[in-house]
């Protein structure tokens, strides 16, 4: 039986007023599709197969088959659901017909950026080539790529919330720059595929996100809070907390990765975050006091350098989420009601 939070998740989502239909019948790829974002899509569009009798087939391209059975388990019987075991750094050879991608393979958590830098950018720029190259030969309809918020790189502070055509600097001789300075590339290398090629292309670019199923080592410190509120323990912070984030609820990201994929115009790309900014020590602070009360769990603050994963520290990383918002999109959860709705989801 799926989890009634993910399960309410995906009505909300499915609910909402789309051109849904247009997948009837069609063949949806969906790279690193056990991931934590992608993963909601892909169960997206089996539950619209459920409610709606769509005939929506997703191939999955995954790097470990058991852990994409597991995440998935719901579905293990399900014919519309095809996993395939494939890097997408390597040839891709499906014979099958495809109509829609959905580009997601990718590190995206800070821990591998030092321990696999190669693996980390290889799926941003080979990955994508392999990828646009696939869309190139069946012709598909859409092609979503998965970019991510921090390809502004460093901008003044004048310039937030940020719109998605400002740029700043990002240092590429820095190792923290694997993975943004590789979205920037395979960004531009969905723009040459749509120009050369005609790849119809739309990108999208994730804040920071949370909610059902999201790794409770993940690394990054609201996941550590999630883990320390399941698991009825203080929340530790081994930072000031002052860094500014947008937290987005994984059932809102959803609908707005959707909306991209079925209003969005060709070559675009889109912010998809809340519009609210919190500090992370706030953040603790407003989930032990005001969401989970009854617990009576403190904040912790401590040192510790074996957590200091290398990255590009951004102090405010807020976006403006205006250009989506424009396509019809709204959101639905606070991060009050987001992060509480994440820790029932694992009771």
């Amino acid at each position: 039986m799926r989890n009634q939070i993910i399960d309410s998740d995906l009505k909300y989502i499915t609910d909402e007023n789309l051109a849904w239909d247009v997948f009837t019948n069609k063949t949806v790829l969906v790279s690193g599709a056990s991931g934590f974002l992608p993963a909601y899509m892909v169960e997206t569009l089996l539950y619209l197969n459920e409610t709606r009798d769509y005939k929506i087939r997703v191939i999955g391209l995954v790097r470990n088959i058991e852990k994409a059975r597991a995440r998935f388990a719901h579905y293990n019987c399900d014919e519309n659901l095809q996993l395939i075991s494939q890097d997408v750094c390597d040839n891709i050879c499906i014979n099958d017909d495809i109509d829609y991608i959905v580009h997601a393979a990718s590190h995206a958590t800070p821990k591998y950026f030092k321990e696999d830098p190669v693996g980390t950018l290889s799926p941003n720029v080979l990955g994508t080539a392999n990828l646009l190259k696939l869309a190139v030969a069946k012709k598909v309809k859409g092609f979503l790529y998965f970019s991510t918020s921090g390809v502004h790189g460093y901008v003044d502070q004048s310039s937030y919330p940020v719109k998605e055509n400002c740029y700043g600097s990002l240092d590429p001789t820095d190792l923290a720059s694997c993975y943004l300075e590789s979205k920037r590339m395979g960004e531009n290398m969905c723009i040459a595929w749509m120009h050369q090629y005609g790849v119809p292309v739309k990108i999208i670019r994730p804040a920071t996100t949370y909610g059902p199923c999201i790794k409770l080592d993940d690394g990054r410190s609201f996941a550590d809070f999630i883990s320390n509120i399941v698991n009825k323990q203080d929340i530790t912070l081994f930072s000031d907390g002052k860094a500014l984030r947008n937290f987005c609820y994984l059932a809102d990201a959803t609908l707005g990765f959707f909306t991209v994929m079925l209003k969005g115009e060709l070559g675009e790309a889109y912010n998809v975050a809340t519009d609210h900014e919190i500090s992370i020590v706030d953040l603790a602070r407003v989930l032990v006091r005001d969401v989970f009360p009854e617990l009576k769990l403190k904040v912790v603050m401590k040192t510790d350098e074996s957590r200091q994963y290398l990255r590009v520290n951004y102090n405010r990383t807020a976006v403006d989420v205006s250009k989506l918002k424009a396509l019809g999109w709204k959101l639905k959860y606070s991060v009050e009601e987001g992060f509480k709705r994440t820790v029932e989801s694992y009771c």
